[in-house]
């Protein structure tokens, strides 16, 4: 990609800072990879039920 928009540009930085705080997570915690997955899926899970309440339906 030799040019990328700014949404991409965006969201790659997003994964990179989410990856991060993960990663200084698990150092901090010795938490496992499972324990920070199932995490992530809770936040995941909650942002979509509150984009559904938002806007009365979700987005994918």
């Amino acid at each position: 990609m030799a040019n990328p928009d700014q949404k991409t540009i965006l969201i790659d930085n997003s994964f990179e800072e989410i990856k991060n705080i993960c990663i200084k997570l698990q150092k901090d915690t010795d938490a496992s990879n499972l324990e920070i997955r199932s995490l992530l899926k809770l936040i995941m899970n909650e942002w979509e039920e509150k984009e559904k309440q938002k806007n009365g339906f979700g987005f994918r």
